[in-house]
């Protein structure tokens, strides 16, 4: 069976995680709060695992990490809503990585996507991808993206496959 992991994905990319379920991946969830990863995981717990680890602490993800490798094999594809007080979560993830593995890097709407990349040392059997978040317009007035056009527009950008995906209108 593929593996997943999604960091986030037991709030706003909830819905990632369950297509993800549903088109054949055992997905490891990255997240700190118990109760909603226990929530989520019991849908399917099967193909569900939480992963209970606040992805700030390096030592702590690098182990996590091994573990979920340990318990799944290699990740397939990498799902990673990481904030920015937690520079070297995503380089943490990108160093347990074999060849092959399609990652999706979500980024914030004013995030600076060329910056983030050179930011990053990425191997060449690894295929990065960032998926940004935009907002919507309705009635000529700018508002934030749901859960679900988030959720939905990060599936949109792992079927797209495209270097940068935009969920929603742009910033700039």
């Amino acid at each position: 069976m593929k593996h997943a992991l999604v960091i986030g994905g037991s709030g706003m990319l909830e819905g990632t995680v369950l297509w993800l379920e549903e088109v054949g991946y055992h997905v490891s969830i990255i997240g700190r709060d118990a109760e909603k990863m226990s929530r989520l995981t019991e849908q399917t717990p099967d193909r569900l695992s939480a992963v209970l680890v606040d992805y700030r602490d390096d030592l702590r993800l690098k182990e996590a990490l091994r573990s979920s490798i340990a318990d799944h094999g290699d990740f397939d594809l990498v799902v990673a809503w990481v904030h920015s007080d937690a520079s070297d979560a995503l380089t943490c993830v990108l160093s347990a990585l074999r060849g092959g593995t399609d990652v999706f890097h979500v980024l914030g709407s004013r995030a600076n996507s060329s910056g983030v990349r050179n930011g990053l040392t990425i191997t060449e059997d690894v295929r990065y991808h960032q998926v940004q978040l935009g907002f919507q317009v309705v009635t000529g007035q700018r508002r934030w993206l749901t859960h679900e056009e988030i959720a939905g527009g990060v599936i949109e950008g792992i079927q797209e496959k495209k270097p940068h995906y935009v969920v929603g209108f742009a910033t700039k």
